[in-house]
Formats: C-alpha cells, structure tokens, sequence
C-alpha cells in the first residue's frame, strides 16, 4: 500500500474516532441507560472501535514495523462500515418518513455524527483507502453483526423486556406477518449494501 495512500486511510480513521466519540458521549447523556439498545449506537461504536485497531495496525505498516493489517482487522472494518451504512440507508429510507422531518434526523444533536457524518466518513475510507481487498464470501460475514442485533432485538421485545427502540420493532403493535416483512426486508437491504460495497474494493 502507497504511503501517501497509508496516511489519508490513517487520517480518516482518526477523524472517525474524535466524531464518534463526540456522538456517542451525547447520545449517551440523552438517552443514558437505553443508549445501546439502539443498532446506531452499537453500530457506530463497533465502526470506532475497529477504527482505533486501523490506526494501531496501520501506524506500524507506515512506520515498516508492519508489511500489512492483518485480514482479520480488514473484515471487523468492513463489518463496522457495513453496519454504520445500515443505519444511514435505515434512516434515509425508513426513520425520516415516520419523523417526518429527514433534516432534524440527520443533523440533531449527535445524529449529525452517528446518522450522517461518521457513516459517509466510513463509505469514503473503505471504498477509496481501504488497504487490502476482499472476497465476494465476505458480504455474509458482514452481516452477522445485524442479525445477531436483529434476533436480541425481536427477543427482548417479545420478552417485554424492550419497548422498541425503532418503530418496527414493537412486535406487540403490529401484525406478525408486518415483523417478519420488516425484519427480511431489513437483513436483505443489510446484504445489498455489504455487497455494494465491495465492488469498488474487488476492483482494485
């Protein structure tokens, strides 16, 4: 990988981590013990963690202590990405109708940095920066963070031990079959956008 390539991937991980921080300490004052029942929260969370390893691993591939990131550390970023996509694509197409207002849902508060700005941050570094490519496979690997989060989710909802936190997930106020449409209308968008993604990174 380039060095002037290394640092811009560098630089964006970095940028991505101070946002998120920023975004998360809001998000967490504000909705306190219910803030990672939220898949945003988790998810950006997830992309600033994977984030911090990217610039653990790539600062030693810049200073030569390093021939490359380790795959392992590519997937869990591409996973992250994936997810933070999933909840920009999420609310674009599904949280700004039933707010009825997409400005305040994109730019409120710490939405500004876990609904818009973070996850664009994320699109740009892996599909122009990202240092190594991947395989075709690795859009299922991607997408076992959102179902593992839809399964817990629909799970303590129907325990009763959830309300919500998205409108579609009140399995009680809304038929089985609109749950079931929801919950595979979600997960097939989830694999699209992993696959969409790598197009660019299997060009390389």
């Amino acid at each position: 990988m380039k060095k002037n390539r290394l640092k811009i991937f560098l630089l964006i991980n970095v940028a991505i981590v101070i946002m998120e921080a920023i975004g998360l300490t809001m998000a967490t004052l504000n909705r306190r013990e219910t803030t990672f029942q939220y898949y945003t929260q988790l998810s950006n969370l997830f992309l600033m963690i994977t984030s911090i390893i990217n610039i653990v691993f790539g600062t030693k591939v810049l200073a030569g202590k390093r021939k490359n990131i380790p795959r392992i550390v590519n997937l869990l970023s591409y996973s992250a990405i994936c997810t933070t996509t999933v909840t920009l694509f999420v609310v674009l197409f599904v949280l700004s109708w039933m707010a009825g207002d997409l400005i305040w849902i994109l730019t409120s508060g710490s939405m500004i940095f876990t609904h818009t700005l973070c996850p664009i941050l994320a699109i740009v570094m892996f599909t122009c920066f990202a240092p190594e490519r991947l395989k075709k496979s690795d859009a299922l690997l991607a997408l076992m963070p959102t179902i593992a989060y839809a399964i817990v989710a629909m799970s303590m909802n129907i325990a009763r031990l959830w309300y919500g936190p998205y409108p579609f997930l009140l399995v009680y106020n809304q038929p089985i079959w609109a749950s079931i449409a929801w919950s595979i209308g979600i997960l097939a968008g989830a694999y699209g956008i992993a696959r969409a993604l790598l197009v660019p990174n299997l060009k390389k």
